[in-house]
């Protein structure tokens, strides 16, 4: 049996749970880095419109991500979990906004990151397929 064709759904399968995390950092470590620069002085204007679409962008990777890695631990729970943090910012950014809606948005996001990389990691132990072997 060929272990090539096995192994390259694994290759992406980080894609999900470090785009997550990269969404969160780009808004809130954006946000971060504006407010310490003007703490020095420096005054710094962002495009919140790009920023969105950005963000956009972060999530319907992330999705992707999820969905790669629902297909190599078959387990439902962290892309219903993403799909719904994803529902939320989307209504958070196009919709209306809230602040409160955007913060549980980007928790649930996280936590459906973990929940994934988790069951990976899990279903790796459990499991002698060739995914769980990347190089």
């Amino acid at each position: 049996m060929n272990n090539n064709t096995s192994a390259k759904p694994a290759r992406f399968s980080w894609l999900g749970s470090a785009t997550s995390l990269f969404a969160v950092v780009a808004c809130y470590g954006t946000v971060a880095a504006v407010a310490l620069l003007s703490l020095v002085g420096v005054s710094v204007k962002l495009d919140e419109s790009f920023m969105v679409k950005l963000i956009t962008v972060l999530l319907i990777v992330a999705l992707l991500g999820m969905g790669n890695s629902f297909r190599l631990h078959r387990h439902a729970g962290p892309l219903l979990l993403s799909l719904a943090a994803a529902a939320l910012l989307f209504w958070v950014f196009y919709g209306s906004y809230s602040k409160p809606l955007e913060l549980t948005g980007f928790a649930v996001l996280l936590a459906a990151s973990v929940w994934d990389f988790r069951v990976k990691k899990r279903s790796c132990v459990c499991s002698e397929e060739a995914h769980c072997r990347e190089k």
